[in-house]
């Protein structure tokens, strides 16, 4: 019987690294077919069982690889002397956990980021299985804990935009020895950082500064 032809995804990632690579060429020798890994190193290809995948992108080496399941795959690739011609891109940590949730939940059939809605519950049209499965279900926690993290990065990066260590040493001369305590004490709340001017950044980073620097006093 013919082999069924279904789609493929995988990452591309530096070796030895974190760092996602765009724009790597990945062609099937058998069907021709190509594409190219997107902004997050991630792709997509549609092959059969003992299809070869052959991995090319300038400033690193060659890659060939034998598809023998259609799990996700993540192609490491070894960087070659020509690597100051390519683009990397370093993976925030809220896309980290946005992605792990993403494949889970394809992986465990969780269609609702384990929040179900309580239409599902309706007698006519319902399907109560998945509600519970959902709702009540390890994997569906696993989910909603993955969801929860992405979210929680993704605050913290906002707020790294405002109040980073280059945005204070700006405007006060602390050294590298304090700063860490500094930010622990008193990095504002988000909410704050969205509101505020340079100016009201700068002034309040300032009158902190001068309350930090007499807490041992």
């Amino acid at each position: 019987m013919a082999q069924s032809l279904k789609t493929i995804h995988g990452a591309i990632v530096q070796e030895g690294t974190k760092a996602r690579i765009e724009q790597v060429e990945i062609r099937n020798y058998r069907s021709g077919q190509l594409t190219h890994s997107d902004k997050f190193g991630l792709f997509q290809l549609n092959c059969k069982i003992g299809d070869t995948l052959k991995i090319e992108r300038i400033g690193y080496q060659p890659y060939q690889i034998a598809v023998q399941s259609f799990s996700d795959l993540v192609i490491r690739l070894r960087p070659s002397n020509q690597l100051k011609e390519v683009k990397i891109t370093s993976q925030l940590a809220s896309q980290s956990y946005s992605e792990i949730s993403k494949a889970y939940s394809r992986e465990k059939g969780i269609f609702y980021g384990g929040k179900p809605p309580l239409k599902l519950l309706l007698p006519i049209g319902g399907r109560p299985i998945t509600f519970f499965y959902e709702l009540l279900g390890k994997d569906g926690r696993r989910v909603r804990r993955l969801n929860q993290l992405a979210k929680q990065a993704a605050k913290a990066e906002e707020i790294d935009r405002y109040f980073n260590d280059h945005i204070i040493r700006q405007v006060v001369p602390i050294d590298s020895v304090n700063l860490e305590d500094f930010k622990l004490r008193y990095t504002p709340k988000l909410e704050k950082l969205r509101k505020w001017s340079e100016y009201e950044r700068a002034r309040y980073i300032k009158a902190s500064f001068e309350e930090f620097k007499k807490r041992d006093l």
